[in-house]
């Protein structure tokens, strides 16, 4: 007993990896609030939250393909084509529900079409979407005639799904923040409790080993291509009914906040290793830091290279980090 209380005594006590990035998260939004109050009203906290909420659903579902060593470059587009074909489909008649079914579906279907792209010419992802998401956007363009998609029947505005998302169902979080929460929880464990995130990251760590083992790599990067179209299309009609029209530059822009939110978070490019929740709280960083400049009064140019700053400093000590690690070793 003495023996096995001493061994359980001498055990560190070991933090949640994501503990450093919430702690810069607070430590930020002290400095922002320190400088300017009104920021820390609980109203601008949720506001900026739920501005974000669909940058950071992207960037935790973006954490599958860095774990597994890929990146994708067409998902902003893929939400803003998955958006275009909802809000048409619904002013052309379809019911609400059919609209957001067709553009979570167009998602998946443009996710599965890189992931088999990707397999069969053997090419890295990146290099296929950086030719997919220039299609993605042609289409989308040539699908809403360079302009606007804009819902305005009472069918379609007054639905429960675009009253909820709009703000115009009262309620104390934002239920935009409420769903991607879930969504993230279920991302969590898809990564971390399954046999299919366990071959994700295997296949980051070593493909060849994995092939090796059994792991059918090809079909898993498909899979894991489709399921960024899937949540791309849900970011898509989430967008939609959030914001109540899609424009031809929705999603251009998002490439940047997401992949910093992953990185910041505490996500290797290198692949093998993934943290969802700290994606999340990268999510939020970037928000702050695009929105607190603002609050200071500094022009808003300014958040895009404190980001760009962030960022290479998160790959620095991510770098330090693994180099003492196989030094350990």
């Amino acid at each position: 007993m003495t023996n096995s209380g001493a061994a359980q005594g001498s055990r560190k006590f070991k933090l949640p990896e994501e503990t450093s990035v919430l702690v810069a998260l607070i430590v930020l939004i002290g400095i922002v609030g320190a400088l300017r109050p009104t920021f820390l009203k609980p109203t601008n906290l949720l506001n900026l939250a739920a501005s974000y909420a669909i940058a950071a659903l992207l960037a935790g579902c973006i954490v599958f393909l860095l774990s597994m060593g890929e990146i994708d470059l067409s998902f902003g587009w893929i939400l803003n084509l998955s958006a275009v074909l909802a809000g048409i489909s619904m002013i052309a008649g379809a019911p609400v529900w059919v609209g957001i079914v067709i553009g979570v579906a167009a998602g998946t279907a443009m996710g599965a079409l890189n992931g088999v792209l990707t397999v069969f010419m053997r090419l890295p992802l990146i290099i296929v979407t950086l030719g997919t998401a220039s299609v993605f956007q042609g289409v989308s363009l040539i699908s809403n005639n360079s302009g606007s998609v804009v819902p305005t029947d009472e069918r379609i505005t007054q639905h429960v799904f675009f009253r909820a998302l709009g703000g115009s169902i009262d309620t104390p979080v934002p239920i935009i923040l409420i769903f991607v929460v879930l969504c993230f929880i279920g991302l969590h464990l898809l990564l971390h409790k399954t046999r299919f995130g366990y071959r994700i990251l295997a296949i980051g760590s070593n493909p060849e080993a994995a092939r090796l083992a059994g792991i059918p790599t090809k079909k898993i990067k498909i899979q894991v291509c489709a399921l960024m179209g899937a949540v791309s299309g849900v970011g898509g009609v989430l967008f939609l009914g959030f914001r109540g029209a899609v424009d031809p530059s929705t999603g251009g822009q998002m490439l940047l906040p997401v992949v910093a939110a992953a990185i910041i978070g505490g996500t290797p490019l290198s692949g093998g290793a993934g943290t969802i929740w700290g994606s999340l709280i990268g999510a939020m960083i970037v928000g702050v830091i695009g929105v607190g400049v603002v609050f200071i009064g500094i022009d808003a140019v300014w958040g895009t290279l404190v980001t760009g700053l962030v960022i290479l400093f998160a790959i620095g000590v991510d770098q330090v980090v693994r180099v003492r690690k196989k030094r350990a070793s």
